[in-house]
């Protein structure tokens, strides 16, 4: 049962990990500076829509509690 809990733990963690990468990386093309500018406005409104619907799942998350 503990070496279940750890993997879970470990998977969640990994998991954690990916979806800050997949964030940075959507900001990253929002960014004119950075990515931005090699992006056409089409792409940049969909990473956009993508942050702004994240951040409001886990805002909706944290209200719930």
């Amino acid at each position: 049962m503990r070496e279940h809990i750890v993997f879970l733990g470990t998977q969640l963690e990994n998991e954690r990990h990916r979806s800050k990468e997949k964030s940075d990386f959507l900001r990253r093309l929002l960014h004119p500076e950075d990515l931005g500018h090699a992006v056409t406005p089409e792409v940049r409104k969909l990473a956009y829509a993508i942050i702004n619907n994240e951040f409001n799942e886990q805002r909706d998350q944290e209200n719930n509690k």
